[in-house]
């Protein structure tokens, strides 16, 4: 196997994500990523034994980068208003759908997946939890509006990709009267 976090290994995750984000996870294969890379395809395997490593390794790498936004939210002055701006601008929803696509049929990749969402949402939760103290009459529990949170999220950004906006302007407007009301500048 070749060095994890080397400069090939990074550009062969890197090749990865740009393919499934550009051409999706049918086109992905060693060969494709060996192309983009500018190796043989073989050199691939000797980094990653399959491609179902190469691919929860990119998923890996991936979730590291949201859980350090998430944690850095989290922690700010205005946790709310910071995780909901994480959730708004999350890493690419193509690349999500991809992956998410993928976890359906790798074992080890729906377990990451799985490991992240409760990873998000467990941080989440304990943000709004706290911030609902300050406002016991809201009747969603914290784990229900973190989940109502990343829903609307990512159907809005899969929808404004789309060049779908019904809708949206008011469920934002709603959202920020909400954040007004918990976390008041």
């Amino acid at each position: 196997m070749g060095p994890a976090g080397s400069t090939n290994w990074n550009a062969m995750l890197d090749a990865a994500e740009e393919t499934l984000r550009e051409e999706g996870y049918a086109a992905l294969t060693s060969r494709r990523v060996g192309e983009r890379v500018g190796v043989k395809q073989r050199l691939v395997y000797y980094y990653f034994q399959t491609m179902d490593d190469l691919i929860i390794e990119a998923f890996r790498r991936l979730s590291v980068r949201e859980m350090a936004r998430l944690r850095s939210a989290v922690s700010a002055e205005r946790p709310l208003r910071n995780v909901w701006d994480v959730c708004i601008h999350t890493a690419d929803t193509r690349l999500i759908s991809e992956f998410m696509a993928l976890a359906n049929r790798i074992q080890g990749l729906r377990a990451e997946v799985i490991k992240f969402i409760e990873e998000s949402r467990a941080l989440q939760v304990k943000a709004l939890t706290a911030a609902l103290k300050r406002k016991p009459k809201l009747r969603v529990p914290p784990p229900g509006l973190a989940l109502l949170a990343t829903s609307v999220a990512l159907a809005l950004i899969r929808e404004a990709e789309l060049g779908i906006s019904a809708g949206h302007r008011e469920i934002m407007a709603t959202i920020d009267d909400l954040l007004a009301e918990i976390e008041p500048d």
